[in-house]
């Protein structure tokens, strides 16, 4: 097959990406093509933010959610992600196609916000998908730097009760599939995409955690009851496809643990990441021991920030990737990823090898 040129903009040369834009209340069926991946899709891009409580371990917990949809107005309000950046091109206010599309989630990363990896939340949206994304209430950017034990699974936590509020139709407008649900999360955010694809937490460390002779965040405030939640595992049967960028705390599942991942994961990395690129080989040793559907892309010149909108702007250095290069790596093997785990496209020459992207990218089967 030839190299593809999802990279340099030629997506013109095939048949692009194509979707109905009637609002029918019908299942909507995505039509995408290998050679425009990386390409915004042929849908205009809504944005809101809604609230949901779930029935957490220690009472009720909440969550401010942001959902980006496709849409056929053609005018909306200005958006700005966290009141802060402005969203060029994305209507706020506006109204969701009438279909049942289907669904992504997104986790942030530590000290995060839901919208830190707008230009991927687009991405998805212009495709045809519906994208929901949960400040994780206690470890957002408004918050301090100090995490608690139960942190680490309340993460994973929000994630299913975000499910169970769009599967339950409690968020006005907004029609979602059941079927082929897959998800992505940056840095903590990677850390909970594991999680919920099943790996299994290390039972050692948690006795070591409980005995005092670990004092990290993990290990800070853990209790027995926390300890048994964590053993009890994570896992999130309805999503079938996982997409991890640049995440840490390979340790806490240990290689074992990580190999046994049910759900088949992307795990993308940057080789100038110095937050969590020494857990990059952990992470994907571990990976490697267990299904072997899980593949990894390494970005070259790729750092922590490039996964999310403040690439070149909270990091720099020598040989750092361009932010739009970055994005457009990004955005066309995370599209293919859940793209070709959902069954909607095959992606399989794009996983192993035979086409390239771009010579900064690098596939790990």
């Amino acid at each position: 097959m030839a190299v593809v040129c999802v990279i340099g903009g030629c997506a013109g040369e095939g048949e692009g990406n194509k979707g109905t834009t009637e609002d029918s209340g019908e299942p909507f069926a995505l039509a995408l093509s290998l050679d425009a991946l990386g390409e915004p899709g042929p849908f205009t891009v809504g944005f809101r933010t809604d609230e949901l409580t779930y029935d957490g371990p220690a009472g009720p917990r909440s969550l401010r959610l942001a959902l980006w949809f496709p849409t056929s107005d053609d005018t909306g309000e200005e958006v700005r992600y966290n009141g802060i950046l402005e969203a060029d091109g994305v209507l706020g206010g506006a109204t969701p196609m009438d279909v049942t599309a289907p669904l992504h989630v997104y986790s942030h990363g530590h000290q995060g916000y839901a919208e830190s990896s707008g230009f991927w939340m687009e991405h998805l949206a212009s495709q045809g998908f519906v994208v929901a994304a949960p400040d994780h209430t206690g470890n957002t950017v408004a918050d301090g730097p100090d995490r608690a034990t139960d942190i680490y699974y309340l993460r994973s936590m929000d994630i299913s009760a975000v499910l169970d509020h769009l599967l339950a139709g409690r968020s006005a407008g907004v029609s979602v599939s059941g079927d082929g649900i897959t998800a992505s999360g940056h840095s903590f955010g990677g850390y909970t995409a594991h999680s919920l694809a099943g790996a299994r937490y290390d039972r050692a460390l948690m006795d070591t955690c409980l005995s005092g002779a670990d004092t990290s965040a993990y290990c800070s405030t853990m209790t027995a009851d926390d300890a048994a939640i964590l053993e009890q595992g994570l896992y999130e049967d309805r999503i079938v496809g996982m997409v991890s960028m640049a995440p840490g705390d390979g340790r806490l599942f240990g290689e074992a643990g990580l190999a046994a991942a049910k759900t088949h994961v992307l795990h993308m990395m940057g080789t100038l990441d110095p937050q969590t690129g020494g857990d990059t080989e952990l992470i994907w040793s571990g990976l490697q021991q267990g299904a072997p559907e899980h593949r990894g892309v390494s970005i070259e010149g790729g750092g922590h920030m490039t996964f999310t909108d403040f690439s070149g702007v909270l990091e720099s250095g020598e040989g750092l990737i361009g932010a739009e290069l970055g994005w457009r790596i990004v955005n066309t093997y995370a599209l293919g990823w859940v793209a070709h785990q959902r069954g909607d496209l095959d992606a399989s020459t794009l996983f192993d090898g035979t086409v390239s992207v771009d010579a900064a990218a690098t596939v790990r089967p």
